[in-house]
């Protein structure tokens, strides 16, 4: 009898453990949210599109919506760091035009972008790193082939 309470006991305080883990993970989503949305309104401060602020904050609200549907998908915290560095070279280059409609395919742009990549499936470090080796051997083939001089034979 003493080992079954025991083994009660820690499935007990393991669950507990879970369940605690699992709602401070969902209590820091908030703040993780809001540096998300920071970073964002920071680099369209930086600067800025030639749109009245009421437009400017219909965009921040387009991302807010569309991150907030997906808070319960695997490694949110690290999709939500994609779209923070992301967003900087993609503000770079978006063609700012004070015209509406303009403005509303911007905003469609990005909140397919950000629900896409909320979606998505992320590779994992295997993955990752099996990429990096399927490159650098293509990049040493096309080097050898190229200039066969510049690459080291063993």
């Amino acid at each position: 009898m003493p080992d079954y309470h025991r083994t009660l006991r820690n499935v007990l305080i393991t669950a507990l453990l879970t369940v605690i883990a699992a709602g401070s993970t969902k209590s820091a989503q908030p703040a993780l949210i809001e540096q998300t949305l920071g970073a964002i309104r920071d680099c369209m401060a930086r600067s800025p599109a030639p749109w009245p602020e009421e437009w400017r904050q219909e965009y921040v609200d387009t991302i807010c919506h569309a991150i907030s549907l997906q808070k319960d998908t695997t490694r949110y915290n690290e999709r939500l760091g994609i779209l923070r560095r992301g967003f900087e070279l993609y503000w770079q280059d978006l063609n700012k035009s004070i015209e509406r409609s303009v403005f509303e395919v911007h905003r469609a742009q990005i909140r397919w972008y950000t629900e896409n990549l909320m979606d998505a499936k992320l590779l994992s470090e295997d993955e990752r790193q099996k990429l990096r080796n399927q490159y650098k051997n293509l990049w040493e083939h096309a080097a050898m082939y190229y200039h066969p001089k510049l690459v080291p034979r063993l």
